[in-house]
């Protein structure tokens, strides 16, 4: 059986009569990415801030580890490293002696060991002495990182942790977390980058106007029944006559090119009408769904 990190059993909040999530469910298990998503303003930093307290629930339970947050908040927290919106450090300082200092605060006794063995994890060990004012902003990023998983977490929460990285730091950053990941670590990741929650979770969940109307695993993005397809021919017309005769969906023409909704099945077919009736084909491609699909398909076209 898969072990579970992280269970949301009905979790709501309300600020006055006006309701900001309603009755959130959703659990993660050990070592796996789970994806947050919603449009601004649907709720997912107040899931964030019930998860680890900042905020209380209205309603609904949290459970960190088999610890209710709210039986043994202390024990549950234990377990949980995050970073809510940007990591902040003394600039003046180090990224060693920053490290230094939150290790201090902590209830476990980390020493100098465990700490060099995260700096590597994070791959910040040739600037790890260096003044954090000097840091880019990814350096900055990792050394967040590394300041929530230096308790050694089994639950490791980030909010928007690509904003304002370069393409080379956004990659470097999927590297890490799918590390993480693969040696134990659960993650929770929210984010408004659809194409980056695309490569690096496992499961996602949506949420719209405060409700969790969606959860999918990523992999099924890509194990779609049903194609959908771009054709184009030499013969428009012609093409349409034939493609009319099969069982397929013309989701649109323009002229010569066609999308198409189509079975696997079905693809040899089509080449082999056209061909048959002397209509050239050009190309026969695969459009990949992508999580942005999903998602507008789920929101109603939400914007982010």
């Amino acid at each position: 059986m898969p072990e579970t990190v992280l269970q949301l059993e009905n979790v709501s909040k309300k600020i006055g009569k006006k309701e900001i999530i309603h009755n959130i469910s959703f659990e993660i298990q050990k070592g796996e990415i789970f994806g947050l998503l919603g449009p601004n303003g649907a709720g997912k930093t107040t899931i964030i801030r019930s998860i680890v307290g900042l905020i209380s629930k209205t309603n609904g339970k949290v459970s960190i580890c088999g610890v209710n947050l709210d039986d043994d908040f202390k024990d549950a927290i234990q377990n949980v490293g995050a970073i809510i919106e940007n990591p902040e450090f003394y600039m003046y300082m180090s990224g060693w002696k920053n490290l230094k200092q939150f290790a201090k605060m902590n209830r476990k006794n980390i020493s100098d060991e465990q700490i060099k063995q995260i700096v590597e994890k994070v791959k910040m060990t040739h600037a790890i002495h260096n003044k954090v004012k000097t840091y880019s902003l990814g350096m900055r990023q990792r050394l967040g990182v590394a300041q929530a998983l230096i308790h050694q977490p089994a639950l490791l929460i980030l909010d928007e942790p690509t904003n304002g990285l370069d393409p080379q730091g956004m990659a470097e950053f999927r590297m890490l977390i799918k590390e993480l990941a693969t040696n134990g670590t659960s993650v929770l990741i929210s984010s408004h980058l659809l194409s980056e929650i695309q490569q690096i979770t496992d499961r996602f969940a949506i949420i719209d106007k405060g409700h969790l109307t969606h959860i999918e695993k990523m992999s099924d993005l890509t194990e779609e029944k049903i194609l959908k397809v771009t054709l184009e021919v030499s013969d428009g017309e012609s093409a349409r006559l034939i493609l009319d005769t099969l069982d397929l969906e013309i989701v649109e023409q323009n002229g010569n090119l066609f999308v198409l909704n189509v079975t696997r099945e079905v693809l040899p077919e089509i080449s082999r009408a056209l061909v048959r009736a002397n209509v050239d084909i050009f190309e026969l491609s695969k459009i990949h769904f992508s999580l942005e699909d999903r998602f507008l398909a789920l929101t109603n076209g939400g914007e982010l």
